[in-house]
Parts: C-alpha cells; structure tokens; sequence
C-alpha cells in the first residue's frame, strides 16, 4: 500500500491498494462501501461525495447518560 489518493468524489484517504485503469485509485473504506451498496454504476459512485459520518466523542454520550450524584 502506498500513498495514493483515493479518486472517489470528497474521499481524503490516501493509503489505497486498488486501481482501476477507468477509475483510479479507492481506498478500502470507499471499496467496503461500494461492495455493500450493491452498486454496479461504478462511476456514479466514484463521483458522489463521500458522506461525512459524525463520530461521537465522550461528551456526546455524556450528555446521554449523566452520571447520578
């Protein structure tokens, strides 16, 4: 693997190990995503951006679940 962009649409990932002469590089979050949309529009997905997933700190679960004094 080395350190190459992923060409997905939006994808910052630059540690990718798949090319494609048509698409170019993805990274293995975007491969693990297109295999399980089921998708065969390849290009259609390359372009759409990459959703950005909010990941929880402490804080968001703390709030959620206070502690009892």
């Amino acid at each position: 693997m080395g350190v190459l962009a992923c060409d997905r649409e939006g994808c910052t990932n630059i540690m990718c190990d798949r090319l494609n002469d048509m698409y170019g590089y993805i990274c293995n979050e975007c491969f693990e995503e297109l295999v399980n949309s089921g998708s065969t529009k390849i290009m259609e997905f390359m372009l759409m951006e990459q959703p950005r997933i909010h990941k929880p700190n402490r804080d968001f679960y703390e709030e959620i679940f206070p502690t009892q004094d």
